[in-house]
């Protein structure tokens, strides 16, 4: 068929190499860096992926669009359905129906179960360096802010702070903020280390939000392990937070869900999120999200395999340019976190001399001021052409001084 094709023979190689032109598409990632930067830049920063989406979903949003149509929308049985059984073949999760609660994105996920299940002072705990809304949910709505930063070994390995969480509950709680698989710094957490963890919750009375966005994006000879299996009472002390938006490209639809046994911490973020107007029920979002948990299976592999040479690329492009770059081992995730300390830069003076030679990273100031000092976090899920390319505007940002 055309260029877009519906239906591909096979989601391979080149079907992950070929490059898709975003410009002019009103795409934060490209559009929206170009605009508030006054020039033109390799994209290298927000997790959003330079990949096509599941020909399925293409072709329900093409179905849908062609009806006249586009009143209020509620959720079906179907398309909660096609998520709780995509849970259950991928991840060996079995919920039902009213443990879920569709909301816009995962983000208002976080804000809304700060707000619902605190108070104002209450103390929230983060795990450093973490994605930067989860100190802006604490943060932004009154709360106290409690860090308890990762501990990380030579080859920037990160690994929980055990005695320092403990010590933090020890002084009081209310609500943990867990992200898993954790961004930015590529942590698969493994069963035995959440059953730890959510030991310590239980014992000191910590209610458990995991951000479970990454699931999908794990690497072999990990496999995934949802905070929801580690208890199955109908009263456990659990909240997650998970989405079709990463998996499958989708993040513009403004679709996620929040999953839960526990029906009383469900009413409350519900009610929390109806006083704020925050409802889910963009139809093509519905649709979208439908199709690529039904459907979708075979392009996720195939991207899977794709990402996997993708974390070995990079890794093996910065060993040959920038050896004393120090990328963290990837169990997850599509993000390298990369320690650049050995260059003697500030992670300003990386953002002015990467801007400069045309490639944008997130800085990692944006994790954690002190633990994402001289780190950068780049974005992989690209064709690796592209990959290759902000490598070696890397190497020149780091290797000659700024203009």
């Amino acid at each position: 068929m055309g260029k877009w094709g519906l239906r591909p023979l096979a989601f391979d190689t080149a079907f992950f190499d070929e490059p898709i032109d975003r410009c002019c598409t009103a795409c934060d990632k490209w559009d929206g860096l170009n605009l508030r930067e006054g020039r033109e830049l390799l994209p290298m920063w927000v997790a959003d992926m330079d990949f096509r989406c599941p020909p399925a979903v293409t072709e329900a949003l093409v179905r849908r669009a062609q009806h006249p149509v586009y009143g209020y929308t509620t959720p079906t049985a179907a398309s909660v359905q096609a998520m709780l059984d995509y849970l259950r073949r991928r991840h060996q999760l079995s919920l039902t129906p009213d443990q879920q609660l569709m909301l816009p994105c995962v983000v208002t996920g976080l804000r809304a179960a700060v707000r619902a299940l605190t108070q104002p002072g209450d103390a929230v705990l983060v795990q450093p360096p973490v994605y930067g809304p989860f100190f802006d949910a604490v943060r932004q709505n009154g709360r106290t802010l409690v860090e308890n930063p990762l501990l990380a070994d030579a080859r920037g390995f990160y690994s929980i702070d055990w005695a320092g969480l403990e010590a933090a509950f020890q002084r009081g709680i209310k609500l943990m903020l867990l992200c898993s698989p954790h961004n930015p710094v590529g942590r698969l957490w493994s069963a035995e280390e959440l059953q730890r963890l959510y030991g310590l919750c239980r014992q000191y009375g910590v209610l458990l939000v995991a951000d479970e966005i990454h699931c999908d994006f794990v690497y072999a000879p990990g496999a995934f392990y949802s905070a929801l299996r580690l208890d199955e009472a109908e009263d456990a002390p659990l909240v997650v937070l998970s989405s079709a938006s990463k998996t499958f490209n989708l993040a513009g639809l403004q679709q996620s869900a929040l999953l839960t046994r526990n029906q009383s911490l469900k009413a409350a973020i519900a009610s929390e999120l109806r006083a704020l107007g925050a409802v889910s029920g963009n139809i093509f979002a519905l649709v979208a999200t439908e199709a690529a948990y039904r459907e979708g299976d075979d392009w996720l592999d195939g991207l899977l395999a794709y990402l996997d040479r993708a974390r070995a690329l990079l890794r093996s492009e910065l060993t040959t340019r920038l050896p004393e770059a120090v990328l963290t081992p990837l169990e997850a995730t599509y993000l390298g976190w990369i320690d650049l300390r050995a260059y003697g830069l500030t992670t300003d003076e990386l953002m002015r001399r990467t801007h400069a030679q045309g490639v944008a990273f997130t800085p990692g100031r944006f994790f954690g001021l002190r633990e994402g000092e001289g780190f950068l976090r780049f974005n992989f899920a690209c064709p690796h052409s592209q990959t290759v390319e902000a490598v070696r505007r890397l190497e020149r940002a780091i290797r000659q001084p700024a203009p």
